[in-house]
């Protein structure tokens, strides 16, 4: 009985190491290729640029006529459009898709509780004091006077609802797994002639608890990472090549994961404090000329058509600090893009 038990453990740990070889094959191994027509765009966010002493019109302004962006994810920040109920201001949102239409540029546009850039989660200091189920009633509200605002609006090809829902972090409630999947029908119920996005971790999930509910999941991807535990040591990921996101991907369509794009790729430093408070010698540790070229090559080969990188108001706010180079590399980078594709 014994030997019996035995020989059928070792059976099943052989076809466990049989899974999980061809598996690690599958994600790791192959030659990185350039993605053909590949569609770069950025996310863009005033509070940072003001956290980082900048204004943001000027920043969005260097972004469309500089550098030449064109495709920008925007996020209806509600703590700031209405602090107090029934108060609403849109004019900084409604001003930054104008600028952005005026040129031919299109919007992903993110609405919900967690949103881009810390706290995380942006609901007001009036929504927060509120049960859970009255919050969430408020939320779906606010989803629809945002979309309802904007559905009319050519510039706006997608819609984001919240921003990595699953993944506890930042100044917010603990994740309502559930949720999500009120908030992306009610979506389509407002608007069924865009796409419905969220977004998910993209080293730290599998993406099968977030894709199922969208049409469009987004992933971050970072390079160079820190542990607040293990204190300034920088980890770099150079042993994760850039198509392990393309053919996780694939493995994910087997769950009902339908597409997958890169809405947040790493461009500026990794910091335990704010960039403000971080000396530039230690940003530059993280992120630097070499970094950033390094990471648009990595994009180019992750075979996603759509990559949206994460930093741009950073490189702004370096070339006033006496590093101008990152933006004229993200110049040359659109630029070749631009050529492209009019050729």
């Amino acid at each position: 009985m014994k030997r019996a038990t035995k020989i059928v453990l070792k059976l099943i740990g052989a076809i466990f190491g049989v899974i999980f070889g061809f598996t690690g094959l599958f994600l790791f191994a192959g030659i990185p290729k350039l993605t053909p027509g590949l569609i770069p765009g950025v996310t863009f966010s005033a509070p940072y640029a003001e956290e980082l002493g900048l204004n943001p019109e000027q920043v969005l302004k260097i972004a469309l006529d500089e550098i030449g962006i064109r495709h920008f994810r925007l996020s209806a920040y509600w703590k700031r459009i209405e602090p107090e109920p029934g108060n609403t201001n849109f004019q900084e949102l409604d001003k930054q898709i104008e600028e952005i239409g005026k040129r031919n540029g299109k919007v992903i546009l993110a609405v919900g509780e967690k949103l881009p850039r810390w706290p995380e989660c942006w609901g007001p200091d009036w929504w927060k004091k509120l049960p859970r189920e009255q919050q969430r009633q408020k939320t779906l509200r606010w989803i629809e006077i945002v979309m309802t605002r904007y559905r009319d609006n050519p510039t706006i090809e997608a819609w984001q609802i919240e921003n990595e829902p699953h993944f506890a972090y930042g100044d917010c409630p603990l994740p309502d797994y559930l949720f999500i999947n009120t908030e992306t029908n009610f979506a389509r119920g407002l608007d069924p002639t865009r796409p419905i996005y969220t977004t998910d971790s993209g080293e730290l999930s599998t993406w099968i608890t977030l894709g199922p509910f969208v049409d469009k999941l987004g992933i971050s991807v970072y390079r160079i990472v820190r542990n607040p535990i293990l204190g300034n040591y920088n980890w770099e990921y150079w042993f994760v090549p850039p198509f392990i996101y393309q053919r996780k991907a694939m493995l994910a369509r087997l769950f009902g994961v339908k597409q997958v794009y890169v809405s947040e790729f790493q461009m500026e430093p990794w910091s335990n404090a704010s960039l403000t408070q971080t000396p530039i010698e230690d940003q530059l540790t993280t992120m630097n000329l070499k970094q950033m070229k390094k990471n648009f090559h990595f994009a180019e080969q992750m075979g996603f058509t759509n990559v949206d990188f994460w930093g741009v108001e950073w490189w702004v706010w370096m070339s006033q600090h006496g590093y101008p180079e990152l933006v004229e590399e993200a110049k040359h980078f659109w630029n070749e893009w631009n050529v492209e594709k009019k050729n």
